[in-house]
């Protein structure tokens, strides 16, 4: 019993250090962007930062933003069963994305992967509306921007 313990801790430490490192990536990349990229939230996948510059309302209750992932191991390994070997390289995507704040929903208007050497790959567009899964980033996202 011992040992799943010891198993199970180190797993965790060994994931808060990824995620630990990609939160210092993701600051970087912040202040190198300037103050328009805010900083919301991480998972096992990645770190997630919006850009405050983008921010638009088309419609009432909806609001136009674009997002930035970069992601962990885990979120790149998601990414390669979900799409493919060409996903091997991910570094980072750009969402252009909508928020509808009444009805907490999100439409992925443009998604731009680019690999770790800065090279786009794989741009898809998508323009269905799905509901938010409870404590997803996309929920958290949607606090920080329909105030």
């Amino acid at each position: 019993m011992g040992r799943v313990v010891e198993k199970e801790v180190s797993l965790i430490r060994s994931l808060s250090v990824k995620i630990a490192v990609i939160v210092l990536i993701i600051f970087n990349t912040a202040e190198a962007w300037g103050e328009r990229w805010k900083y919301y939230g991480a998972n096992e996948n990645g770190g997630y930062l919006y850009d405050t510059e983008s921010l638009t309302w088309p419609q009432e209750n909806i609001v136009m933003v674009l997002v930035q992932s970069a992601y962990t191991e885990k979120g790149v390994s998601h990414w390669v069963r979900e799409g493919g070997k060409e996903f091997q390289n991910l570094g980072y995507s750009l969402v252009w994305c909508e928020l509808n704040c009444a009805e907490k929903s999100i439409r992925n208007l443009r998604i731009a992967f680019y690999s770790k050497g800065r090279e786009i790959f794989y741009p898809i567009g998508n323009d269905e509306w799905q509901l938010f899964v409870p404590d997803s980033m996309s929920e958290v996202l949607c606090k920080q921007v329909c105030k």
